[in-house]
């Protein structure tokens, strides 16, 4: 007695109509509440296309084949098309959609002609199985190539390639069983309680099932990810808030002191910001923080991180850049802000900028303390202007040289 002889085929339908409803119901939900994450409406729509998909296919005999065979197969390919779609917006990748959806036509045709003009089940199978391959395998290519890219914050890595090889080792299945059905013959209907279509219905279970909790896993973990960042992301701005950018500084130091590169910030005030609220109103001041945000982050490279510190004061974390090197940076930027028209009745803007450049005995709060006393020096000089302070330096053995010369003394 073999194992497969303990699953009846349609007990097994009705579980995977059972996953459908759950997973589509979840996946609806997450849309609705979560929609800045894409895809996930692609996938909820493809499990809900499985549920009707999977009534029809337990109605066969019972209903016409045109409904049974044809419709219930157009809702197969569908799901499919709209899974590997979910993915790729998922991921961020670029939809192909003339390749799933020519070759998914032209498999529905030949089911049609051999549903509706020249009955035989053997060619339906053999081409929906190549179809459904040819579908899961693009999907599990992407996710593979996902989970390969080093720089791709879209998904969860581990768990894209945990699917994608997953997906993979589907696709091959869905060939071998279109093989088994060519040499072992066709099954009268999809009941038939045979090795060939028992173990396709388990597969098709188990994978139904994979495909929810995988998705589940990378949409969550996206959803985590986007909560994280919206956290450290000031509303008004765009830029980093306090937390979010106190935590780039000191990952930045932690990667400063581990790879002996240099590491400067600085932090830049509007000026005169307090009069632009009494006279226009906190709106227009919104528009000057918005405003000037936006201009100093067009000048940053993709490894700077600009963040507002407080009121219209920003902190600016500059990797692997010495002092001399971001006061050019900031020159930049006080051109840019002084050109900038926010409102004809603002009149230019200009920056007070306090710069340093951190040490290896730097802490955030020593670093920080050290570029608003730069900042304070502006402002006393009259704003409008840039002023450092570089850390204080002491050099181990120039200091043991002079104590061991007044030791001669």
């Amino acid at each position: 007695m073999s194992l497969l002889s303990w699953f009846d085929n349609r007990t097994l339908f009705g579980c995977q109509c059972v996953l459908a409803i759950m997973f589509a119901t979840l996946f609806l939900c997450m849309s609705r509440v979560y929609p800045m994450v894409r895809g996930i409406r692609s996938i909820s729509f493809a499990f809900l296309l499985g549920i009707p998909c999977t009534f029809l296919a337990l109605s066969r005999g019972h209903i016409s084949d045109f409904l049974s065979v044809d419709i219930a197969n157009v809702l197969a390919a569908g799901g499919f098309i709209l899974l590997y779609c979910g993915v790729v917006q998922f991921v961020g990748g670029k939809i192909r959609l003339w390749l799933v959806t020519v070759p998914s036509g032209l498999a529905l045709g030949v089911v049609y002609y051999y549903s509706e003009v020249r009955p035989n089940i053997l060619p339906r199978i053999v081409v929906m199985g190549m179809i459904q391959a040819l579908l899961v395998g693009l999907t599990a290519w992407e996710l593979l190539r996902t989970s390969a890219d080093t720089s791709s914050r879209r998904a969860n890595r581990s768990t894209a390639r945990f699917f994608g090889i997953l997906l993979t080792i589907q696709a091959a299945l869905c060939v071998v069983r279109s093989v088994l059905s060519v040499i072992l013959g066709a099954p009268n209907n999809l009941m038939q309680g045979d090795i060939v279509q028992t173990s396709t219905m388990l597969m098709n279970l188990v994978y139904l099932a994979v495909y929810g909790l995988c998705f589940l896993a990378m949409a969550g973990h996206e959803m985590i990810q986007r909560s994280q960042e919206e956290s450290e992301t000031d509303s008004l701005s765009g830029a980093f808030n306090r937390r979010g950018i106190e935590l780039k500084l000191n990952a930045e130091l932690k990667r400063s002191n581990r790879s002996q590169m240099k590491l400067s910030i600085a932090l830049v005030d509007v000026d005169h910001f307090k009069s632009i609220n009494d006279r226009f109103g906190h709106a227009a001041g919104d528009e000057a923080i918005r405003g000037v945000s936006l201009a100093i982050s067009k000048c940053l490279r993709g490894v700077d991180y600009l963040g507002r510190y407080g009121g219209d004061e920003f902190l600016l974390v500059l990797p692997l850049t010495t002092i001399d090197e971001a006061s050019i940076v900031l020159e930049r930027v006080k051109q840019v802000i002084e050109s900038l028209e926010i409102r004809d009745d603002f009149g230019p803007l200009t920056l007070s900028i306090g710069l340093t450049e951190a040490s290896p005995e730097d802490d955030a709060v020593t670093l920080i303390a050290r570029a608003d006393e730069a900042l304070y020096m502006a402002k006393s000089d009259g704003r409008n202007c840039m002023r450092s302070r570089m850390p204080q330096r002491t050099f181990p053995e120039a200091a043991r040289r002079t104590d061991r010369e007044a030791a001669k003394m």
